[in-house]
């Protein structure tokens, strides 16, 4: 149950890194990178703190963050149709 919620928590700080990037748009790559590591540092340290294994925190953050990309491009793809 605890792997659930940090998936959750994790989904949801990655939906506001989406709605970050959106939101500069004219910014540059370097900037959006740094955007992405911070947000990386925090969905880890939320899901450390709700699971306490490293082990499974980076486990359950490469998992959320795949599946978000993979949300993100059936997204975007569905948007183009439109």
């Amino acid at each position: 149950m605890k792997s659930y919620i940090a998936f959750l928590v994790q989904m949801i700080l990655w939906s506001v890194f989406y709605i970050a990037e959106w939101m500069s748009d004219k910014d540059h790559l370097g900037y959006k990178w740094i955007m992405f590591v911070i947000f990386f540092y925090l969905a880890f340290i939320a899901a450390k703190k709700i699971v306490q294994s490293r082990k499974l925190t980076l486990f359950i953050t490469s998992f959320s963050l795949t599946c978000f990309f993979a949300f993100k491009v059936v997204f975007e793809n569905i948007l183009e149709i439109f």
